[in-house]
């Protein structure tokens, strides 16, 4: 066996000279080394490299991806991979703010910076839970306005919410919760999303907390504005 490996070293030092190409257990090499059979490595794997320095052997956990013909392959961590999720991201609401009647405000503590790396696209899937409520409790005034995710600054989706308001009976200041999705497509940059309100009609409070409301136990996140965004690879 020693002197079939010290063979197969040979003609691998002397296809290197000769810029040919060798087979082990083939008569007609395809590639510079073309081996016709199981191959074991005891040790490390290194990728890429020239004639300077050493090839890449990666780190724990990473896979070794093809970068196509005439490209060395490259160690790649799992979740940077087409189709599947590059990590998930949750924000919610903070202190509680009153937007008075026609007017519009950033929903305090729903904002995140989200950078896309470069030479990537990824796509952002946007869960988005909402209350808008009467600020004066009691007073059975209705109510209604719309939640809005921005990127950057510009609408990219909205959705309407109300405030229930009966002085007569029945419901009283019961506030309708939204929930919208939405899914955007970004090629590499840094973003940044945030929820705003805008009242409609009377004016209406987020991220309230229920103090006022009858079995109030302490839950000061139950009325919280909240966003989660999901991050996949394209």
């Amino acid at each position: 066996m020693r002197v079939k490996f010290l063979t197969i070293l040979l003609l691998i030092i002397s296809a290197s000279f000769l810029k040919a190409q060798v087979g082990v257990n083939t008569t007609t090499p395809q590639k510079t080394l073309h081996v016709n059979g199981s191959l074991q490595v005891v040790n490390e794997l290194n990728v890429g490299g020239d004639a300077s320095k050493a090839g890449d052997a990666g780190t724990a956990g990473q896979i070794l991806t093809s970068n196509g013909a005439g490209t060395a392959p490259s160690w790649q961590t799992l979740n940077i991979h087409s189709g599947t999720i590059s990590n998930a991201y949750y924000v919610q609401g903070t202190t509680g703010l009153t937007i008075p009647a026609g007017t519009t405000a950033d929903v305090p503590g729903v904002t995140i910076t989200l950078t896309v790396p470069a030479g990537r696209t990824q796509t952002f899937l946007f869960n988005i839970l909402g209350y808008a409520v009467n600020p004066s409790p009691g007073t059975g005034k209705s109510s209604q306005g719309v939640f809005s995710l921005l990127q950057n600054g510009t609408k990219i989706s909205s959705a309407y919410t109300s405030n229930v308001g009966n002085a007569g009976g029945g419901f009283v200041d019961f506030p309708i919760p939204v929930t919208f999705l939405k899914a955007v497509s970004l090629p590499s940059g840094t973003y940044t999303f945030k929820v705003q309100y805008k009242a409609w009609a009377g004016d209406q409070r987020v991220n309230h907390n229920p103090t006022a409301y009858a079995g109030y136990d302490g839950d000061a996140e139950a009325m919280l504005t909240k966003m989660q965004v999901l991050v996949y690879n394209n």
